[in-house]
């Protein structure tokens, strides 16, 4: 036998998955009359069940809790939860607390109402039965909440239902005012404690304005700033006298001696002196124009005013040189008033600094007057409103739909059981199924046999549709249209044809235990070889139980390889011919319990060498090989030894012993033949080959 090149991973991966899926696939189709025995004992169990139950009655009460909101100008306390918070199941655990479902017993009376109970209940006891007669959930993605009553009597049912909404609601409004009234007591403390701070606070701040004379201290502020912008004011302007008297001083002591220069210097041209007489010289100047367009040079007039003009330009000239005298005397009293006003600057800092000071502890009181003022206020405020909210019953929970008295008795306990029942069959069913196919550790497919074993499939045969024993068997073994004979003209085609070009002629048809088939594939081999024309003999070499007598000679207990074996008979005296021709069989002859120590005579081998000359091929069907060691002893003596396996039946450690026995013996098997397999199975392994591309399918 030889292989092509390995799939590739992929076509690998997709082989694999599909072959697990068939795998499920044929467990469930093979086993699923289990799981739906277990489902209908489930469903039987369930329906006896329900029809011990007595009838109920189902009354449904639905409350509805709003959006959070305002009402009457007060917010709800309790947000509406969605469905997806904690919120919602806080409240439906609410409905199963005591405190409910004592004020739910003492209303309706239940320790003493017949209709509830025949017989008289303790409180506790009324309770637990309550709570078993109620069903309480949210509707999906609704803020609605649906409360079920179940009982034996509609009215009671119905009073139920509606009792529990109405205690819940009263409940919660309970809470509310018991929390109101809680944190009325708080506020109303607190507000003590704050009024005695605030009256502490003030009376600080007086002591302080009374101590540090702070009564106007913003005012005596507004002053001290004011004066203070005034200074430096000031400072700045004799600052900017100062330094310009020190620059023309500068310049004057450069130009020293030179008038015209002098002149041009501001301070200088600003003298009130030289000033007045500057435009003193330029009016007789301006004259002298004038009596030159009316009089000559000579006239007096005109000499007199230029007189003039030349005494006034000696006299600027003498105030121009006397000037740097003055300016030097108003320089010193430029730096005197500077430093005046900025002795009096530094003390108005002072005295703002001091202001600033007090003005800081001064804020810090009047901020905390504030703040003890404005706490205790909004203490006061919200006082009123927890007063006057306590007397209004704010509820974010209300019945939508109150319940209404049944009709008739509900089904839908009886269709839960029912459904529990059968889904707890099918449960059960399923793990037996699994656990039994762990527990079997037996082969379904043929890939799982040549995964295991490294060993080729030659052939895969179904069972039979009828079980068939004896004449029978051989009768539906020979009609041509049996489908079976499918399974062994496949083998007769993987076998026989590439066993001939090897020359090989003698198979041993072997079996890990008894039961697996061997007998059944031997036969059916033999007459499909029979059927193509192939001389062929049939052995039965099971010395300790033969089986093919009883098939082939209806049960008849003719000599056969134990008296060829002993001595007594020859080849050709045992062999009995078949009704299909080409076809002979060597019976087994007398049981024997020493049948190893027969079969390790020289007999078998010349007894197989005869037969050989006479016949195209020789079929041997020998023990089991786990029960004795016949077949390893006959192994030695044949050409090819088959190992026959059953579907879902053969132990894998036991086929894999059996193996590793005849590899010791020197005699490997040739490969494996798959009997009573399921007609599924072989057709899942058909469509997997089907898959694989042309060039890995075996050659």
């Amino acid at each position: 036998m030889q292989t092509t090149p390995a799939l590739n991973s992929a076509q690998t991966q997709n082989i694999n998955s599909n072959g697990d899926f068939q795998q499920v696939s044929l467990i469930l189709r093979e086993r699923g009359w289990l799981i739906g025995v277990c489902a209908t004992a489930g469903l039987c169990a369930a329906a006896l069940y329900v029809k011990r139950l007595p009838l109920a009655y189902e009354a449904l009460s639905v409350l509805q809790i709003s959006p959070r909101g305002r009402v009457l100008g007060f917010e709800s306390d309790s947000p509406a939860p969605s469905g997806g918070e904690t919120g919602f199941q806080t409240i439906l655990e609410t409905f199963k607390s005591q405190a409910l479902m004592a004020k739910v017993s003492t209303d309706l009376e239940l320790t003493e109402n017949p209709q509830f109970s025949i017989t008289p209940l303790t409180p506790e006891a009324a309770q637990n039965q309550l709570r078993g007669c109620l069903e309480v959930r949210q509707r999906r993605g609704t803020q609605l909440i649906d409360i079920t009553a179940r009982h034996s009597y509609p009215e009671v049912a119905q009073s139920i239902s509606n009792s529990v909404a109405h205690a819940f609601i009263q409940l919660q409004l309970d809470q509310r005012s018991s929390g109101a009234r809680a944190v009325l007591e708080f506020l109303m403390t607190e507000a003590d404690k704050l009024k005695t701070r605030l009256k502490k606070s003030e009376e600080a701040l007086q002591s302080y304005k009374e101590s540090n004379q702070a009564t106007s201290l913003e005012d005596r502020q507004d002053t001290v700033i004011t004066a203070l912008k005034v200074q430096a004011s000031n400072l700045a302007s004799a600052r900017g006298n100062r330094i310009r008297l020190e620059t023309d001083v500068a310049d004057m002591e450069r130009f020293s001696g030179e008038p015209a220069s002098l002149l041009r210097i501001a301070s200088v041209a600003q003298q009130p002196r030289i000033a007045s007489t500057r435009g003193q010289i330029a009016e007789l100047q301006s004259q002298i124009s004038t009596l030159r367009l009316r009089y000559t040079e000579k006239h007096p007039k005109f000499i007199q005013t230029l007189t003039q003009l030349h005494d006034a330009e000696r006299s600027l000239q003498q105030l121009i040189l006397q000037t740097p005298t003055a300016l030097r005397s108003d320089l010193e009293r430029a730096v005197a008033t500077e430093a005046s006003f900025e002795k009096a600057l530094k003390e108005q800092e002072k005295q703002a600094l001091a202001l600033n000071r007090q003005s800081i502890d001064y804020k810090a009181l009047a901020r905390d007057v504030d703040t003890d003022r404005a706490v205790y206020e909004a203490i006061l405020r919200k006082i009123k409103e927890t007063d006057v909210a306590r007397g209004v019953q704010l509820s974010d929970i209300r019945i939508f739909e109150p319940a209404s008295l049944p009709n008739s008795p509900t089904r839908s306990s009886a269709l839960k059981f029912i459904a529990i029942g059968a889904f707890a069959g099918i449960v059960v069913g399923g793990g037996a199924v699994f656990a039994q196919t762990v527990l079997e550790s037996a082969w379904r497919t043929a890939d799982e046999v040549e995964s295991a074993t490294g060993l080729p499939v030659l052939g895969s045969v179904p069972r039979l549709r009828k079980r068939a024993s004896g004449k029978h068997l051989l009768e539906r073994l020979s009609d041509p249209s049996e489908p079976i004979l499918e399974a062994f003209r496949s083998l007769r085609t993987s076998l026989h044809l590439s066993a001939r070009k090897q020359g090989k002629h003698c198979f041993l048809f072997a079996g890990a235990q008894a039961g697996d088939g061997k007998s059944f594939c031997s036969t059916g081999y033999a007459l499909t070889l029979a059927r193509q024309g192939v001389r062929t003999l049939l052995i039965d070499a099971d010395l300790r139980s033969p089986s093919l007598e009883e098939t082939f000679l209806k049960g008849r207990n003719l000599p056969g390889l134990t008296q060829i074996l002993e001595g007594q008979k020859r080849l050709s005296e045992v062999i009995v011919p078949t009704s299909i021709p080409n076809l002979d069989l060597l019976p087994a002859g007398n049981l024997r319990t020493d049948a190893s120590e027969l079969l390790t005579r020289k007999g078998m081998r010349e007894t197989l060498e005869s037969a050989r000359q006479r016949y195209d091929c020789l079929i041997l069907d020998s023990a089991p090989v786990q029960a004795v060691s016949d077949s390893l002893l006959l192994a030695q003596a044949v050409d090819s030894v088959l190992l026959v396996v059953r579907y879902a039946s053969t132990p894998r450690k036991a086929a894999l012993r059996a193996i590793q026995l005849f590899e010791d013996q020197g005699t490997p098997v040739e490969g494996i033949v798959i009997n009573n397999a399921n007609p599924i199975s072989l057709y899942n392994d058909y469509t997997q080959e089907r898959q694989q591309p042309r060039h890995s399918r075996r050659t």
